[in-house]
C-alpha cells in the first residue's frame, strides 16, 4: 500500500469524522459535552477554540467506538429488545450550556422508568471502570432525569467492548446521585466561565489539571503545568506504579519457587491431581539458531554475524531516583 493511499484514507476518515460530528453533535464550541466536563479545563477550552486535527490512530479509535455501538444495537435487536432509544440528546435546563448524547436509553412505559447504557471500546478493558467513564454516566443520568420529569431514571451501566481477546465486560450498579450531579454542573459552570473569559482575552491561562492521561492531550507540549521542575499531581500515579513493580518482582520470584518445587515432585512421582488440577511434567521442543556454527560458516566467506545485524530503536519508561 502506497503512502499516497494511506494519506487519502486518513483524509477521508477525517472528513467522515467531521461530517458525523456535525450531524450528531453539532457545533461543540457552543456547549459543554459530558466528556468536556470530566477533562482538564485547559484541554477542553483550547480544543473548543482551535480543535486539533486528529491523527490516524485517533480517527480509527473513533470509528471503533461507532462500530461497537452498532454491534450492541444489532445484538439487542436480534435478542428482541424494542424498548431502547439511541443517541438521545439531553440538555441542562439551567443557564449553563451542557448537553450530552446518550448511547442507549431503555424505557419502561408501564413503570415510567428509564435506564442508561454507555458503550466504550477501549484497547484493553480495565479491571475497574475509569473515573472519566463514571463521571460521564452520572452526568448523563442527571441530565436525563432533568429532561424527563415524568419518568424515574432508575439506573445506569457501562458496557466495555473489546475487539481483541477480552470480549465484553459490563460495569453496572450505578444509580443517579444528586450530589455528584450538582458537583458536575458546578464544575461545568466554572469551565464555561473560563472559556468565555479566555475567549474574550480576560484570562491568560485556563485551569490545568495534570494527570496520567496528559500523554494523550494534543496541547501537552506547551502546558505550563509541565514547565515546573516537578509535577506534583503525578506523585500518586508514579508511587503506585513503583509499588506495583515491586509486587510484580516479588510475585514472579514466589511463582518461580512454587513451580520449581511442584515440578520436582511430578518429575519423580509422575502426573498427579491437586486442588482439582492435573499436574504433570511437560516437555516441548523448539528450534534455536546455532550462532557458533553460523559464525564459522560465514567466516569462510569473509563475513560475520555482525554484517547481518542492524540496530532498531524502541521507547520505554525509565524510572530512576531523581538527584
Amino acid at each position: 500500500m502506497s503512502d499516497q493511499m494511506l494519506t487519502t484514507l486518513q483524509a477521508a476518515l477525517q472528513q467522515l469524522a467531521s461530517q458525523q460530528t456535525a450531524a450528531t453533535l453539532g457545533d461543540r464550541s457552543t456547549y459543554l459535552g459530558a466528556s468536556d466536563i470530566g477533562a482538564c479545563p485547559r484541554k477542553t477550552i483550547l480544543a473548543k477554540r482551535n480543535a486539533p486535527e486528529a491523527d490516524l490512530i485517533t480517527l480509527l479509535r473513533h470509528r471503533r467506538g461507532h462500530m461497537a455501538e452498532e454491534i450492541v444495537a444489532a445484538a439487542f435487536a436480534v435478542a428482541g429488545f424494542t424498548n431502547f432509544q439511541r443517541q438521545v440528546e439531553v440538555r441542562h435546563t439551567g443557564d449553563i450550556p451542557v448537553m450530552a448524547h446518550l448511547d442507549f436509553v431503555f424505557v419502561s412505559e408501564a413503570r415510567k422508568t428509564m435506564a442508561v447504557l454507555e458503550v466504550k471500546s477501549p484497547e484493553n478493558i480495565p479491571t475497574d471502570p475509569y473515573g472519566a467513564w463514571e463521571t460521564q454516566l452520572y452526568l448523563q443520568m442527571g441530565l436525563l432525569a432533568e429532561n424527563c420529569p415524568d419518568y424515574t431514571v432508575e439506573k445506569g451501566a457501562i458496557l466495555a467492548v473489546n475487539f481483541g481477546a477480552q470480549g465484553m465486560r459490563l460495569f453496572n450498579g450505578y444509580t443517579p446521585q444528586a450530589t455528584i450531579y450538582q458537583g458536575l454542573i458546578d464544575r461545568a459552570g466554572s469551565i464555561w466561565d473560563q472559556y468565555q473569559r479566555y475567549s474574550a482575552g480576560d484570562l491568560a491561562f485556563p485551569g490545568m489539571e495534570a494527570g496520567p492521561l496528559c500523554g494523550y492531550c494534543p496541547f501537552l507540549l506547551d502546558c505550563p503545568k509541565f514547565a515546573a521542575e516537578e509535577v506534583q499531581e503525578l506523585n500518586e500515579n508514579v508511587e503506585i506504579l513503583i509499588e506495583l513493580q515491586h509486587q510484580q518482582r516479588d510475585l514472579e520470584a514466589e511463582i518461580g519457587l512454587r513451580k520449581t518445587d511442584l515440578l520436582a515432585i511430578v518429575s519423580q512421582r509422575g502426573p498427579l491431581k491437586a486442588h482439582g488440577q492435573l499436574l504433570r511434567q511437560a516437555v516441548r521442543t523448539r528450534k534455536v539458531l546455532d550462532t557458533d556454527r553460523l559464525g564459522q560458516f560465514l567466516q569462510g566467506y569473509g563475513q560475520s554475524l555482525a554484517d547481518f545485524q542492524k540496530s532498531s530503536t524502541y521507547s520505554f519508561l525509565e524510572i530512576r531516583k531523581a538527584a
